[in-house]
């Protein structure tokens, strides 16, 4: 069965291509991959790749696509989803193309995952004795009085205690004694890994995305909100006829945002580049929206 410039192959095509690119989308923005290769997002983002390019070769075998009129919404309407499918999908797939551009290296990631499975973590130990004179600082306008000591402390590994000397130990208004608990961070299965004061290892990309939900995400879906009240379902629907002058170049920038996305992905770099050329993918949501805004009619 076909329609003008529809068919069944079209619209398995074109919702596999959505669908598909939303599990990208979500993939990206869930951190599926903490760090490079990211695997999982590039198979989704494979495959929405086939069936956009499916979706084309459909719209071209199906019955006359280019040269009768649009055939109207007919007995079922236009679909009411899309205003929102476009709305929002386009800002949230450009903040998970952006952060992107905060995904950590594969070395910091394969560390953090060797120290979590060490038990890296804060702890409170006790001073054993003085390594060093204390050396006081006096209260500034932007700080409180403290004091810094190198001090030998008992560290619990599981094999066996330790002990072990950590240089500059900050303490506040008086020295420290033998016997005071302080807090240092190390790893209780691994005695190789480096006792420190302050070593806590902050995913980036967890640390961003908590900031991007606070402050950016709010934006991004006020922007959508703003988006969907200028969007017709009539008028979108009519976008789901293909026409080469309109989605062909807007799907070349988006194959374009992907490509510009593979630096980083696979950790390498072209022209001592990455995270720039993410960042710029980030804008391609956008760039192929205004495109199709403009040649739509």
């Amino acid at each position: 069965m076909t329609t003008s410039g529809r068919s069944t192959a079209t619209t398995i095509t074109g919702w596999g291509m959505v669908l598909s690119g939303a599990a990208t989308v979500t993939a990206a923005l869930w951190a599926f991959s903490p760090y490079p290769p990211l695997i999982p997002e590039l198979a989704l983002a494979g495959v929405t790749v086939l069936l956009a390019a499916g979706w084309v070769v459909a719209s071209y075998r199906a019955r006359d696509p280019l040269g009768k009129p649009y055939a109207d919404a007919g007995a079922r309407g236009p679909n009411p989803a899309l205003p929102y499918v476009f709305a929002f999908g386009v800002p949230v797939s450009a903040l998970a193309a952006l952060l992107l551009v905060f995904t950590p290296g594969s070395a910091y990631g394969r560390e953090t995952e060797r120290l979590e499975r060490a038990g890296y973590g804060e702890y409170e130990v006790a001073v054993v004795r003085l390594a060093g004179v204390p050396e006081f600082h006096p209260r500034t306008q932007d700080d409180d009085p403290y004091y810094l000591t190198d001090l030998t402390l008992r560290i619990p590994f599981e094999d066996r205690p330790r002990e072990v000397t950590v240089s500059g130990m900050y303490t506040r208004d008086e020295p420290p004694v033998p016997g005071t608990k302080v807090d240092v961070y190390f790893a209780p299965r691994d005695p190789g890994t480096r006792v420190a004061e302050n070593a806590e290892r902050a995913e980036a990309r967890v640390f961003v995305s908590w900031v991007f939900a606070i402050w950016v995400w709010p934006w991004f879906l006020i922007a959508g909100g703003i988006a969907k009240s200028y969007m017709e379902a009539s008028d979108l629907h009519r976008l789901r006829r293909f026409r080469p002058r309109v989605h062909l170049p807007a799907l070349g920038i988006l194959l374009t945002g992907l490509a510009l996305l593979l630096p980083m992905a696979l950790e390498f770099q072209v022209a001592g580049r990455d995270r720039l050329l993410a960042f710029l993918a980030s804008l391609t949501p956008v760039a192929a929206l205004v495109w199709v805004v403009r040649t739509r009619h």
